[in-house]
């Protein structure tokens, strides 16, 4: 039977899913047969009776669950329970890493394919876990199509293609949506990357000022968070007092927060981050530029 749950606010309808990992196995001929074995399925289903029926697109209306539709008895609109199950959306957000996590290993040309097809389910679950008030579920869709992880193979539900909602915007639209919701949430990284966004006009006529507002924010609210988050934070601060985009350039602002991402970004390297290591160097070069710069000005 196959459930069609209503997301409170990535909606209106996303399916349920069988959950599978690749496996693969050797042939009597030493060939190697490659397959995927199911694990499990998403969301497992706890029912409440609602109160009252909601209609589609109405999920947030409810205090208690997500509204599902069961599309195999029943072609109403109109449902009279909801689902309890991953209350937060933390199975969902799991699965989805998971997913995320095969897509970025699968390089070759030849699985191209498949490296989209986990993408795509990917997407599914982020957005179920976004729809459960899950922030982190908003911040890795952005990541979803910022990157265009899925080539534009992006889920659209029934309603969708027939016209009950409008139709989807392009992928920048899509993710400066999705990383403004995780910023709302005050999440650090939501915070600079969706002023990323906003610098690079992504989505959106650029704000420069509102950029420098969200990296800001994103320095406050990771200070206590890894390394990682605030040196990345104070790294966009120091790119903006360098170019002046938002403000006035400052060198000796732009000093201070390339120093600062310096040492964030030193300290996620030796973690073992080397995909950071460019970040780094930038940062070490924003160091060596803007004391020069001092010096020879004396500003």
């Amino acid at each position: 039977m196959f459930f069609l749950y209503d997301d409170p606010i990535v909606g209106p309808v996303l399916p349920a899913m069988f959950l599978t990992v690749p496996v693969e196995d050797e042939n009597e001929d030493g060939t190697i047969v490659r397959g995927r074995d199911r694990i499990d399925c998403y969301p497992h289903i706890r029912q409440v009776t609602l109160d009252l029926s909601l209609g589609i697109g109405h999920a947030d209306e409810t205090a208690l669950g997500v509204p599902f539709y069961d599309a195999g008895v029943d072609d109403s609109d109109v449902c009279d329970k909801a689902d309890i199950s991953d209350p937060y959306g933390e199975r969902a957000l799991q699965y989805g890493g998971m997913y995320y996590t095969e897509g970025m290993g699968l390089t070759a040309i030849e699985d191209r394919g498949t490296r989209i097809d986990c993408f795509r389910a990917a997407e599914v679950l982020y957005r179920h876990s976004a729809g459960r008030g899950n922030p982190v579920g908003w911040l890795c869709l952005g990541y979803v199509y910022a990157y265009d992880r899925c080539e534009g193979r992006y889920f659209r539900s029934y309603y969708d293609n027939f016209g009950a909602v409008p139709p989807k915007p392009d992928v920048d639209v899509m993710a400066l949506n999705a990383f403004r919701h995780a910023a709302e949430a005050d999440l650090a990284e939501g915070c600079y990357k969706y002023g990323d966004m906003l610098d690079e006009g992504r989505g959106c006529e650029p704000d420069y000022g509102k950029a420098l507002a969200m990296f800001r924010r994103a320095f406050e609210l990771g200070r206590d968070d890894s390394p990682r988050i605030w040196g990345s934070a104070a790294l966009r601060l120091a790119r903006a007092y360098n170019d002046a985009k938002g403000c006035a350039r400052d060198c000796r602002e732009a000093l201070h927060w390339y120093e600062l991402a310096r040492t964030g970004l030193e300290l996620k390297v030796r973690d073992g981050g080397g995909s950071y290591d460019a970040r780094l160097w930038e940062a070490e070069a924003g160091v060596m530029d803007m004391r020069q710069e001092i010096r020879l000005t004396g500003v």
